[in-house]
């Protein structure tokens, strides 16, 4: 969601500096100090000199309007990509976490003795994670039927993951 509100904050900031660096002489007057309409007795070659430049100027501002138009595809583009990778990873975390999930049942189910050295078996990690989602009698039997070097750097990272936990 960051992205998406930091391209849009920055969208006005990138496109008017992309506008002066493409039409400096556009922002160098303010209106009211433009030139007003040309007097009557201006000579042709000034009324189509600035009939020229008001040309170029509608041609620049038709060039800056699709330019505009190719940007704001682009944005919503990588939104859509943005938005449907995140939904990805949404999925993905819900997936290992389901699995995460089915082995906690699958070790409660096995008597502590049958269960510990199993879970001793995995990495740090993953016993870590299997143990902290067991329930609390269940997972102090197994940890109990564990070696206990082992049972206590299982709950150092069990405990590594809660907040305001005392640090050693």
């Amino acid at each position: 969601m960051r992205p998406r509100r930091a391209v849009r904050a920055l969208l006005p900031v990138l496109l008017a500096a992309f506008l002066q660096a493409v039409v400096p002489d556009a922002f160098a007057a303010s209106p009211a100090e433009a030139p007003q309409a040309a007097p009557a007795a201006a000579s042709p070659d000034r009324a189509a000199e600035l009939a020229e430049r008001e040309r170029a100027v509608k041609a620049e501002e038709e060039r800056l309007l699709s330019l505009r138009k190719e940007v704001d595809a682009k944005i919503s583009k990588y939104e859509k990509l943005l938005a449907d990778v995140e939904a990805r990873e949404k999925r993905r975390r819900e997936e290992d976490e389901a699995k995460v999930d089915n082995l906690v049942k699958l070790f409660e189910g096995m008597t502590p003795e049958t269960a510990a050295p199993r879970i001793d078996a995995l990495d740090e990690g993953m016993a870590a994670a299997i143990l902290s989602r067991m329930k609390g009698r269940k997972a102090s039997s197994v940890l109990s039927a564990m070696e206990p070097k082992r049972a206590a750097a299982l709950v150092r990272r069990m405990a590594s993951g809660v907040k305001n936990f005392p640090a050693q």
